[in-house]
């Protein structure tokens, strides 16, 4: 059986802080992050309408953060790459078990590129 796989992206703006951390981002500071999905299914796994899973979908979950407040106090832990992660795939897996996901977030994109990935697949 063929798989099907679909790929978004998102950008949105928060602040965050770290708790037991030393450096900078102990203090309050903000990034544009970008969130990328990929979302794996198959043929019987599609709607009426023809679609795996809504690209709207990541809107809403990025939408929660936007310019919301710091992502620490919202997200109730370290609001670190990978526990953004962490955090996004799960909320995915709970509305979309039966689905397979791959999602990556990057805290900034210039001047260096850096993320975190966790996933399916």
């Amino acid at each position: 059986m063929k798989e099907i796989i679909i790929h978004t992206e998102q950008w949105f703006d928060a602040a965050h802080h770290l708790n037991d951390y030393e450096g900078n981002c102990k203090n309050l500071h903000g990034h544009t992050y970008k969130i990328e999905i990929w979302v794996k299914g198959y043929k019987h796994q599609l709607n009426k309408a023809g679609i795996l899973w809504d690209f709207g979908g990541l809107k809403k979950l990025a939408q929660k953060f936007d310019h919301a407040g710091d992502m620490t106090e919202l997200m109730g832990i370290n609001s670190t790459a990978e526990n953004q992660v962490l955090y996004f795939y799960d909320e995915l897996k709970k509305q979309n078990p039966k689905l397979d996901f791959r999602v990556r977030v990057y805290e900034q994109l210039e001047p260096k590129k850096s993320w975190a990935e966790i996933g399916d697949f």
